[in-house]
């Protein structure tokens, strides 16, 4: 029972470390109504490649994903995985380089970017060190008790200026406009939120086996948070201002006014979960790679490993001018994701499918 929170817990909580900054901005630049359609569509389609990828691991038992691809063959294994290995570099590579950007735009103007990445790199290294992926899982129940509910209070907090004249319509008057965000690239760029948070769920040993109707469940309240996140700016500022702003819902939420709450802005405590959520994610993301890489080279420590990942990541980040590099990394990544989350999934299952039959016949 403990196992399958702390895989949900983590589950959940991965995904709101990458919700609340791009994600809203593509959301609201994919179509001017209904916006429910576009984070509908994206979390069905989720839910779909979350089912196909954990049925497919099911057949197997208690083996995950890279034990399933190297029984078959460690060639076809890692032809097969290299790819996943790129789509993961470059997502902390973006992760890292975006959040190093946001904190330093709304807390730490004066603070050289290159420390605040060295900050976000060094913590989930030495999460990763001393614990690995068991104390990671735990950790993310500890994260969730400390830093949800002051994330919760502030996403309530925020709907104290909001006007649902703004939601409508709802449906429009050409049904046929509701499926347009397919035709914009902003659509397929917030898919990356989708992408980033499932595969670990592949990756966990088979110590830790779960089950999967937790997850089915925690992708409902993952779903809550995603369509929050992007009516809350549309709400409180209209869908035409919410559109210019290049964090939206960072912007509602700094609007807001409490006058009992003793500190001037909430912002500081939804971004400090945020960044507490996205450490997580980073040291996860660090465990799969470093994970990937061993299935060629088994010998290498981990005090020698993941500190030399680390550093091509740090070094990587620094060649990242300015903001706009990184919204290139995130379409140039858009390739590697639809990879990721339908390539993989699908030879899981079919693997597993294949394995299944051959047993029942056996």
């Amino acid at each position: 029972m403990f196992k399958n929170l702390q895989v949900a817990v983590v589950y959940i909580i991965t995904h709101l470390g990458l919700i609340f900054f791009v994600y809203p901005t593509d959301i609201i630049a994919s179509t001017q109504e209904a916006h429910w359609a576009p984070i509908l569509a994206g979390y069905i389609i989720h839910v779909i490649i979350v089912f196909v990828y954990l049925k497919g691991l099911s057949y197997y038992g208690n083996l995950n994903i890279l034990q399933i691809l190297i029984n078959k063959s460690k060639v076809i294994a890692w032809m097969t995985l290299f790819p996943v290995f790129l789509y993961l570099s470059l997502v902390i590579v973006i992760t890292i380089r975006a959040y190093a950007e946001i904190i330093s735009i709304v807390i730490l103007a004066d603070t050289p970017i290159w420390i605040l990445m060295c900050v976000l790199l060094g913590i989930p290294v030495f999460m990763i060190m001393h614990g690995g992926i068991k104390a990671l899982l735990r950790a993310g129940i500890l994260l969730g008790i400390l830093f949800l509910p002051p994330m919760l209070f502030v996403m309530f907090s925020a709907f104290q200026n909001v006007d649902m004249y703004y939601a409508l319509p709802l449906i429009p008057k050409d049904p046929t406009k509701i499926f347009s965000f397919l035709t914009r690239l902003s659509y397929y760029k917030s898919l990356f939120a989708f992408a980033g948070g499932f595969l670990f769920l592949g990756f966990i040993p088979s110590a830790l086996t779960f089950k999967p109707k937790t997850i089915y469940i925690s992708s409902v309240v993952v779903l809550l948070f995603f369509l929050v996140s992007v009516y809350i700016p549309i709400l409180t500022l209209g869908e035409e201002t919410a559109r210019q702003l290049v964090f939206p819902f960072i912007f509602t939420i700094d609007t807001i006014e409490i006058n009992w709450l003793m500190f001037d802005r909430i912002t500081i405590f939804f971004l400090l979960s945020l960044i507490a959520f996205v450490m997580l994610f980073i040291a996860i993301t660090l465990w799969q790679i470093a994970s990937l890489i061993r299935t060629k080279v088994q010998q290498i420590p981990n005090p020698y490993l993941l500190p030399a990942i680390a550093i091509v990541v740090l070094l990587i980040c620094l060649c990242i001018p300015e903001w706009e590099d990184v919204e290139k990394l995130l379409q140039w990544n858009s390739f590697l994701r639809l990879y990721v989350s339908l390539v993989i999934p699908t030879i899981v299952f079919i693997l597993g499918y294949r394995h299944h039959r051959r047993v029942r016949e056996s």
